[in-house]
């Protein structure tokens, strides 16, 4: 009894789980839900922000910078020290030595000597410290304070560029992961309305069979082609779960998440219009704006031998340095500083460096036209592509209306006798194929589409 409960809540539970998961979606929702979960959308919205602040921390550079600094001094070394200074003699009195009498010349000589006694000095450096603020202002530091913030904008616009690239990119998956999807549930529609009409086939043959009306050969012959019908079901059943966890994995969903499309191959297109411009292209706008960075990182490398001025604003205040228990230090004051620096000469280094970044600008630009002569030549096969695409739905569609007349009539002859089961059950396998190659046209004619749009810039969410 026990058993039967758990089972029966084990199902319950399971048909629960499926409820949850099951959803319908457009395709329009599943760009969303693709944009929202990738990986890849997500580092490059990171590569943005980080963009955004490296501007805004790049234009502090314009702007005085404050800080403040401090230094304490403890030591248990002392300085000690005995001063010995000799007698000063204050005159000489040696040129009177011979007009005086040595009793007076010996009374002056003493007199004349002033006699210091030695001096003990302690010198006390310990508890002695410095603290001070300072700003600093640059005046000019030869362009590369404006380059460098033209550079962190110029490298803010890639990444909103990249950001816009990346969600084309994502876009284009997307499409082509449901358009499969919606393929395959198509064909397993298709499979699933072949196999019931051999079986029902079957069933016909069969009672004429027992009836003695037909052979056991035409049963088997039948039976051959059920075989075959239960088989493509059973592979186009197969190809629908891969394409749909595929679709999930594209979505960032569980793989057991049940999707239902909610837009089929038989709704119309909206009409494209063709251009060969690239312009509009992320990779088109990334590669400009890359040329551009170069040109500026040109004028940055040259700023470092250009004359740099600056000014500096100081206040300090010094305590301690103690001479015989006397404090000698115990002031503070402001000061200001000019710098000016002026490169002379360098052995050609500014030069050279110039000449590196300039030489970089040219690759860059060379690139740039190289890749725009690819995009246009991958653009133009895009559109020939989706022109191709056109034709091979329009060929597809009159083939299955040729398929399906030519079942009618096979049917029709077979019933009155005039057509033998073989070819009435090769006339089911080709308007079975016909339809198979018409729903598989209309969605490559959808990816196809989806693709033109990425290549021409035109892919939007």
């Amino acid at each position: 009894m026990n058993h039967i409960k758990n089972t029966t809540a084990t199902i319950i539970c399971l048909l629960f789980t499926n409820i949850l998961l099951s959803q319908e979606m457009t395709l329009e929702q599943c760009r969303e839900i693709a944009l929202e979960n990738n990986k890849k959308m997500a580092i490059a919205q990171k590569n943005q922000t980080k963009s955004d602040l490296t501007v805004k921390s790049t234009f502090t550079n314009f702007l005085p910078k404050l800080s403040a600094s401090g230094m304490a001094y403890y030591t248990t070394s002392k300085f000690d020290h005995n001063l010995k200074i000799d007698d000063i003699q204050i005159f000489d009195p040696s040129p009177l030595r011979d007009y005086i009498p040595p009793i007076i010349y010996d009374f002056i000589d003493e007199k004349s000597k002033v006699v210091i006694p030695d001096m003990d000095f302690q010198f006390n450096m310990n508890n002695s410290y410095l603290v001070g603020a300072n700003i600093d202002q640059p005046i000019y530091l030869g362009g590369k304070v404006r380059s460098g913030y033209k550079m962190s904008k110029i490298g803010s616009e890639i990444a909103d560029i990249n950001i816009r690239k990346t969600e084309a990119e994502i876009i284009n998956e997307t499409d082509k992961a449901y358009w499969l999807y919606v393929q395959t549930l198509e064909l397993q529609k298709s499979a699933n309305t072949y196999k019931e009409t051999v079986a029902e086939f079957e069933r016909v043959v069969k009672n004429a069979v027992d009836e003695g009306m037909k052979s056991r050969n035409d049963i088997m012959k039948v039976q051959v082609q059920l075989n075959q019908a239960n088989l493509q079901l059973h592979r186009a059943q197969n190809g629908v779960n891969l394409a749909r966890m595929n679709l999930c994995q594209v979505l960032g969903l569980p793989l057991e998440t049940i999707i239902t499309p909610t837009e089929t191959l038989d709704d119309n297109l909206v009409e494209i219009s063709y251009t060969l411009d690239i312009s509009s292209r992320p990779e088109y706008e990334m590669l400009t704006k890359q040329v551009e960075l170069k040109n500026v990182e040109q004028r940055f490398v040259q700023s470092d031998f250009l004359p740099t001025v600056g000014v500096r604003g100081a206040y300090n205040y010094a305590y301690g340095v103690k001479l015989n228990d006397e404090v000698l230090l115990n002031n503070g004051g402001f000061s200001a500083m000019l710098s000016v620096s002026v490169p002379i000469f360098h052995w050609g280094e500014g030069a050279r460096k110039v000449q590196i970044a300039k030489a970089e600008t040219d690759i860059v630009d060379l690139q740039r036209e190289e890749l725009n002569e690819l995009m246009k030549l991958e653009l133009q096969q895009a559109i020939n592509q989706y022109n191709e695409l056109l034709l091979e739905v329009s060929m597809t569609e009159i083939a299955l209306e040729q398929a399906q007349e030519n079942l009618r009539m096979s049917k029709d002859y077979y019933e009155e006798g005039l057509e033998n089961i073989s070819d009435y059950l090769e006339a089911q396998a080709i308007w079975q194929n016909a339809e198979s190659e018409h729903i598989i046209a209309k969605s490559k004619l959808r990816i196809g589409r989806t693709e033109y749009l990425r290549t021409a810039g035109k892919l939007e969410k």
